[in-house]
């Protein structure tokens, strides 16, 4: 009888800032498939005429969002110390990627109820009445397109914000906020800066001093503690 095959799952946590933001999900996955080879792990492959190595990410990241806190589940066809994966990969790693955790799954992907952002823009026309008018744009009506699998439709972005912080302090707004991200309700955070756009007329890209960054900074479960 051939022995049975030890495999092994582990979670990666890792962070993807800086100009590796701009990269795509699929040239990720590419990126990580290389890394993980240069690495020497030793993954598992699925079978049939064209094999490929068991990696399942996180809640893809939109191309321009910075993260803290992306997942990575692999299998591996032996075991190995998550130390000595980690120190594997981050001598392989770019620069502005980094290995933060490895470790044993204690729940599914699936099972990410919420993602929480903070969002920074920066703008001459942020004003001394921005906060409050922020506040109130995400706790009414607040109507905008948004792209699904069966066509574009009308979504009230309100409705799929959990909870939100805004603070106004010079030229500079900062949003921290948790949205909805499972299968059935998910919101890209583009999508609040193209609201701050569309109603109030901040960062309208008429201005050389406006800009925005997005950081994705932990993923959470339905009860709001953070998703391991």
């Amino acid at each position: 009888m051939v022995p049975t095959q030890e495999i092994t799952k582990v979670r990666i946590k890792f962070s993807k800032v800086g100009d590796l933001m701009y990269i795509s999900h699929l040239d990720l996955a590419r990126t990580m498939q290389r890394i993980i080879l240069r690495a020497e792990l030793d993954i598992w492959y699925s079978e049939g005429f064209n094999p490929q190595p068991k990696m399942v990410f996180a809640q893809p990241l939109p191309t321009g969002v910075e993260s803290v806190c992306e997942l990575l589940d692999i299998k591996l066809n032996s075991y190995m110390d998550c130390e000595e994966i980690k120190e594997r990969l981050n001598r392989n790693f770019p620069r502005e990627m980094r290995v933060l955790d490895v470790y044993t799954p204690e729940e599914k992907i699936k099972e990410i109820a919420f993602t929480e952002y903070k969002i920074s823009l920066y703008s001459d026309k942020i004003g001394e009445n921005t906060q409050e008018d922020v506040e109130k744009l995400f706790t009414g009506e607040c109507l905008l397109e948004k792209k699904t699998k069966s066509g574009v439709k009308e979504i009230n972005v309100s409705e799929y914000i959990k909870e939100i912080s805004v603070k106004a302090d010079g030229n500079e707004l900062v949003l921290g906020v948790i949205l909805h991200s499972s299968a059935e309700k998910t919101l890209s955070p583009e999508l609040l800066v193209e609201a701050i756009r569309k109603y109030l007329f901040i960062m309208t890209s008429d201005g050389i001093d406006e800009h925005y960054s997005i950081m994705r900074e932990r993923m959470l479960r339905s009860d709001l503690s953070e998703f391991r």
